[in-house]
């Protein structure tokens, strides 16, 4: 495997897909390119520059996205094109595919058709991980990982992110291949001779007691404990449903409910992204009838240990394989809350994997990825304010 990185921040875009095309190319010191990773800035969500990576590199198998934040070696970047270029071995086998306006689908057949789509040319083939892309605006996202992982496999590794849009909730963008996508879900399934770990933490912790979630419907959250599910909120900051909506996006980054699991260290965190006039909770993912959640809260400190702790455990899953690259889902929220220090997990990364391991990410709004007890080994979920490290091990 020959991998190779590329990035540029020219103000053309068109220029800027040729400066870091160009870097990726030289890197691969003319080994053939098969696949491309492209991650951008909003700007670059245009046909024109696809076209312009395939003049560039010939019709090769292209997955991206855009974001409001870009994750390389050399820092991280609010504008700017990043490509990872990769020549694989004859042994390794991928296949990459859609699924489009999914809102106007069901999203579980949906799921199950991309999963079918991906498995074209599989046949007696050893299936070995799916890294996918889902628009964050599909608005049952939990039935359409569950419609993948129908075809794929129940226990089959799926790892993934929503793209973000710059907090505008507006459209978001995927790159397949010569297509820019919106409302839809795109994927990769590698096999064959193929070596991966990945790692998922977020470093919140559980604040106050246990509740329960007495009513709920999807990702509504009707009830807990017999109440309004706000009276939770209102009654930790002693404010009324108006004052909570006014800081919502700052209370629900800093305060996510936290779904308990047996069996799990970390909770799974839910945000919230509005309140309805009944005292419903309309929150960033689905959440079980019954469950039992607590508020949740964090620090700098336990931020950055959890994102050590995720690479850590990706380290610890590709065993002694050497890694090649590393692809990075930090949620949005995290680069929120850190600022002008959003370096900061950058350092932590490159410090457990070493400065010149090739590393390409996003900014999202919300991962995807399996937890690792026993009970929920392989199923995946949605995560929220998590961060996803991905690292691909030597053929």
């Amino acid at each position: 495997m020959n991998v190779s990185l590329g990035f540029s921040q020219l103000k053309d875009p068109m220029l800027a897909a040729n400066e870091a095309i160009g870097q990726a190319i030289i890197g691969l010191r003319n080994a053939p390119a098969t696949l491309a990773f492209i991650f951008t800035s909003i700007e670059f969500a245009h046909p024109l520059v696809l076209k312009t990576v395939n003049n560039l590199l010939g019709e090769i198998p292209l997955l991206g996205c855009s974001s409001l934040g870009i994750m390389t070696n050399q820092g991280v970047f609010k504008y700017g094109f990043a490509i990872l270029l990769l020549s694989l071995s004859q042994q390794t086998f991928f296949n990459v595919a859609t699924v489009k306006n999914i809102n106007n689908k069901t999203p579980f057949l949906s799921g199950k058709k991309l999963g079918d789509n991906l498995l074209f040319g599989f046949k007696n083939v050893p299936r070995s991980l799916s890294l996918i892309l889902s628009d964050k605006l599909i608005t049952e996202g939990a039935a359409l990982i569950n419609g993948i992982q129908e075809s794929l496999g129940n226990s089959f590794p799926l790892i993934g992110a929503s793209p973000f849009d710059n907090f505008q909730n507006h459209k978001t963008y995927q790159y397949l291949n010569q297509e820019v996508l919106s409302e839809s879900c795109s994927g990769i399934l590698f096999g064959g001779k193929f070596n991966f770990g990945f790692g998922i933490k977020h470093g919140w912790l559980a604040l106050g007691k246990m509740r329960r979630v007495s009513s709920c419907s999807g990702n509504v959250i009707k009830e807990i404990d017999g109440q309004a599910a706000v009276k939770l909120y209102e009654d930790y900051f002693a404010k009324n449903t108006l004052e909570l909506a006014k800081e919502l996006r700052r209370i629900s980054t800093y305060y996510p409910l936290g779904i308990y699991l047996p069996g799990e260290k970390e909770y799974l965190l839910r945000n919230i992204i509005s309140i309805k006039d009944d005292g419903s909770l309309i929150t960033q993912g689905d959440i079980p009838q019954n469950s039992k959640i607590r508020l949740m809260i964090s620090t700098q400190g336990s931020r950055l240990a959890a994102a050590l702790g995720a690479c850590e455990e990706a380290k610890k899953n590709l065993g002694t394989q050497k890694v090649k690259f590393l692809i990075i889902f930090d949620s949005a929220a995290r680069f929120s809350i850190l600022g002008r220090q959003n370096d900061l997990e950058l350092h932590v990364i490159k410090g457990a994997f070493g400065e010149n391991t090739p590393l390409i990410g996003i900014y999202t709004n919300g991962e995807q990825a399996p937890l690792k007890s026993i009970n929920y080994l392989g199923r995946t979920y949605f995560h929220n304010q998590s961060i996803n490290v991905l690292a691909i091990g030597e053929q």
